[in-house]
């Protein structure tokens, strides 16, 4: 499995997320404290890359079957560097919006070419071991980014910050390039389907339910941290990221063994206890101790949705599916931000974990009520 393109993939992959935590501490920061905004400005915001990333995904599965995923990668990745560089030239929280935009299609087109790469790289039975060890590159990135934008922002030096998230995403338009140029999924006799994949739709619910509840970590944790008594959240995420890093490379067969539907179902249930604690456990221990637990939940979460996924479809459909499934990542943290980020607003960044929490275990009914079933009628098929 851990072949010279994959771990290239994976660690473009994982450049790229690196790039996207860098911007998860300072686009709130940069809104609020040097634009104006407020919480409902920073839901937008996220909601608008999230929106642009969904709208353009089946555009995207199009251009991998007739370009290749090395071009899909390196385009998507050079897009994102050139939009984040340019929003260092922004005065207004509104001009903020295209840029975002931009963004939103640059990730958009990594994650689908990557991931169908990977899919594609895993040996027969190993789909979710696979998922994980890439999954490593999603989340871990989503975990140091933030520790190196910290880092570099500062008090308040956001421009130095927005030009090293693009040095990062250009980075990882550079390690795509040296992926195998020959990397191409196209469907069988190049026939043209529906531009969404029903199978993997169920399945995408249940990653956007998840996503919607965690996006409330990535979004206030910066705020929140400082709320509670820590200094920052460059910590906080450091714990998770590490945790993250663990729980998939020594657990990466679990999802495999105890079956991928189980290993979601665990998932969930930590991410939502963890969500739950922080609402009821304000206080720098209780933060962390939080932290563990939703990072272990969201190592078990994707790794079994995305297998569940592959199992589901035929080899020539799955960068189609791909493109649907990784299509509900964006659309769970849009619509996390815009409701939680409203409920923020409201309330407080505190209550809005609680409903971080309730997503989760919306995604455990849907989980099991939908997904699942549906998943044994595709099988069978």
């Amino acid at each position: 499995m851990v072949t010279r393109p994959f771990v290239l993939i994976t660690t473009s992959a994982l450049v790229m997320f690196i790039y996207i935590g860098v911007m998860t501490p300072l686009l709130p920061r940069l809104i609020e404290e040097q634009l104006g905004g407020n919480e409902i400005d920073i839901g937008l915001n996220l909601a608008t890359f999230s929106i642009a990333a969904v709208l353009i995904r089946p555009k995207l599965g199009r251009f991998a079957e007739q370009h290749g995923l090395r071009s899909t990668m390196v385009c998507g990745a050079l897009l994102a560097a050139v939009a984040t560089s340019a929003c260092a030239l922004i005065d207004s929280r509104w001009g903020l919006l295209p840029l975002r935009c931009l963004q939103g299609i640059g990730e958009a087109a990594l994650f689908v070419g990557a991931a169908t790469a990977i899919s594609d790289l895993a040996p027969a039975g190993r789909g979710a071991e696979a998922a994980s060890y890439f999954s490593v590159a999603v989340f871990g990135g989503l975990g140091i980014g933030p520790v190196i934008g910290e880092s570099v922002i500062g008090r308040d030096r956001f421009d130095a910050g927005l030009l090293t998230a693009a040095a990062f995403a250009a980075l990882a338009s550079v390690l795509a390039l040296l992926t195998p140029a020959g990397m191409r999924h196209q469907q069988q006799g190049d026939v043209r389907g529906p531009r969404f994949h029903r199978a993997a739709i169920p399945t995408g619910l249940v990653l956007a339910l998840g996503v919607g509840g965690f996006v409330t970590f990535t979004a206030f944790m910066p705020e929140y941290s400082v709320s509670v008594g820590l200094s920052g959240s460059k910590w906080v995420f450091a714990t998770y990221a590490a945790v993250c890093l663990i729980i998939r490379v020594v657990a990466a067969t679990v999802p495999d063994r105890i079956g991928h539907a189980n290993a979601v179902t665990i998932a969930l249930v930590f991410m939502l206890v963890g969500l739950a604690m922080l609402f009821f456990m304000p206080w720098p221990v209780g933060v962390f101790a939080s932290t563990v637990i939703v990072a272990i939940g969201i190592s078990f979460n994707y790794p079994g949705l995305m297998a569940m996924v592959v199992d589901t479809v035929p080899e020539h459909e799955r960068v189609r599916a791909i493109s649907t499934f990784t299509m509900f990542f964006e659309i769970g943290t849009a619509s996390g931000a815009l409701l939680l980020g409203t409920m923020a607003d409201l309330s407080s960044k505190r209550t809005a974990f609680l409903g971080g929490a309730a997503f989760c275990a919306v995604g455990l009914v849907v989980l099991w009520k939908v997904a699942v079933p549906r998943s044994r009628v595709h099988v069978a098929v």
